[in-house]
């Protein structure tokens, strides 16, 4: 668990839709660097109105796991996290019992129970069989843990916290089932809990619950994914990569933002390339062009830089093949990229000879 900054107001993400105030929440989140695509916007405050956890699917760094941590971020939210991976148990993101404690408390108790009268030791050594499974011994997974803290949220008329199922195709079959009474109720049932359970039914004030997956170790259970909105996270237009570029890295010139750009736009068209950079290595590369005020490239410096969006052997040896070509397709004029980056920078305008209105741009 990620906990808020207490010092700090919180937003709730959900009030402002409610309001009709989508864009303020939209404006909110960009603050921290993460511009949404504007349909995956919409879907995610459809399934905030629903009550409905949301299902992002999508390729590797297409910013699924980037957007819940803004989401957050920027509203203040406690963020719990499950990160899905082989041999996760129940008990870990559910709950569990502290054993050893109970152990102590029997212990304890018997002797009391001892130093009683002996016909009130049957009903004082019951009665401590039954607080044995109070709150005090009950161990919270992250899951247990958000749709708890998302009731007592709704005690305080607080905002709700996120929980975040990453990589949900490496939960498996038993987690899945686990999940199911939670996302569809609200509600995790403990056998012998003393509260009988956790959670609240309330759709409007459970955790925010945010799912990924990355479509590729198991196929998500139907009665799983129908629990969820879904959204379908693609490689951003080239527009909007621009847009995510210069917002995840301010300080950049617009030369290091068409540098980093042109290049990996020229990459992803390369035949042969089975693993192509996505916008998570964009990122990479623009940021490492404005750490090293890289203003202009040649094959030395690409080479460099090749580690940034290079995931294998044989990918680095077809890109050397290619050095020429992407270092003229970085510094060669590109319609969108240029016209973008000329409505933003009247120098950059003035350098391609292009018009520095807002209407250049496709």
């Amino acid at each position: 668990m990620i906990p808020h900054d207490p010092s700090k107001a919180q937003v709730d993400p959900r009030s402002l839709v409610f309001a009709g105030r989508d864009r303020e929440l939209y404006q909110v989140i960009t603050a921290t660097g993460y511009v949404p695509d504007d349909q995956n916007f919409s879907d995610f405050c459809e399934s905030l109105k629903s009550g409905r956890p949301w299902l992002i699917s999508g390729t590797r760094g297409s910013g699924k796991t980037a957007f819940p941590e803004a989401l957050a971020s920027a509203c203040n939210l406690t963020l719990c996290v499950v990160a899905g991976r082989d041999g996760l148990t129940q008990e870990e993101i559910l709950y569990d019992w502290d054993r050893e404690e109970q152990e102590i408390w029997m212990r304890e108790n018997l002797a009391i129970a001892k130093g009683l009268p002996v016909n009130e030791q049957s009903a004082f050594l019951e009665s401590a069989r039954i607080k044995k499974w109070q709150r005090e011994f009950l161990i919270l997974g992250e899951v247990g843990l958000a749709y708890d803290l998302a009731a007592k949220a709704a005690d305080s008329e607080s905002p709700p916290p996120v929980l975040l199922l990453d990589e949900s195709d490496k939960f498996g079959a038993s987690i899945e089932d686990s999940l199911l009474m939670p996302l569809e109720r609200g509600l995790i049932h403990i056998p012998r809990y003393e509260g009988g359970f956790i959670g609240i039914t309330d759709r409007s004030m459970r955790p925010i619950v945010v799912t990924t997956s990355n479509d590729l170790r198991n196929k998500l259970s139907s009665p799983f994914v129908s629990r969820h909105v879904f959204s379908s996270f693609a490689t951003p237009s080239l527009e909007k990569e621009l847009e995510i570029l210069a917002a995840r890295n301010p300080e950049a010139t617009s030369s290091q933002l068409a540098l980093a750009i042109k290049l990996l736009d020229a990459v992803r068209g390369i035949a042969g390339l089975e693993d192509h950079p996505s916008i998570r290595e964009s990122i990479d590369m623009s940021s490492a062009f404005t750490r090293d005020s890289v203003g202009d490239l040649d094959t030395q410096t690409l080479r460099r830089y090749l580690c940034h969006f290079v995931k294998s052997v044989s990918a680095q040896e077809l890109l050397r093949l290619q050095d020429d070509y992407l270092v003229s397709s970085a510094t060669a004029y590109h319609p969108i990229v240029d016209q973008w980056l000329a409505a933003r920078d009247t120098e950059w305008a003035g350098q391609w000879g292009l018009s520095s209105t807002p209407e250049t741009c496709i």
